[in-house]
């Protein structure tokens, strides 16, 4: 589920700056459909590299937004609050027109269905070798052999 949560935060939360972090080290933590999420403070603090005073007013932020709410009466593993993220609950990504591959996506001029056509390993091997040295030269002009 945390890739759905995930994917919500990147599409449709309003959150900004350390508080678009939290949401995404939130949403990673995201299980179930629920989107129930156990975090605390010291470990939000530690994934978003920010201040306890930041994260707390990024947290109390995403709050007033209502993208996190707190779940009453229930703690978590070494007593850390339980979260939900109520808007990413049932978020299902849809894919991008443009991100969908199809079988023909997968041909190019070096495979054909015409075995005759192939070609060979070694040949395909030295085309890559040639276009890294090629590469290597470029980045270091030409002082270091690959």
């Amino acid at each position: 589920m945390s890739d759905n949560a995930r994917d919500w935060v990147w599409e449709h939360s309003q959150s900004k700056g350390v508080a678009r972090l939290v949401m995404l080290a939130m949403a990673e933590r995201a299980s179930g459909p629920e989107c129930l999420v156990v975090a605390g403070s010291t470990w939000l603090m530690q994934r978003t590299g920010a201040s306890r005073n930041t994260v707390l007013a990024a947290m109390a932020r995403l709050k007033a937004t209502g993208e996190i709410a707190a779940v009453d009466q229930v703690v978590g593993i070494h007593s850390h609050p339980v979260w939900v993220l109520p808007k990413a609950i049932g978020h299902t990504p849809t894919p991008d027109p443009g991100e969908i591959l199809t079988a023909t996506d997968a041909i190019t001029t070096e495979h054909t269905d015409d075995p005759d056509e192939w070609t060979p390993w070694p040949e395909i091997e030295r085309r890559v070798r040639s276009r890294v040295e090629a590469c290597v030269r470029q980045a270091t002009g030409g002082t270091a052999a690959p």
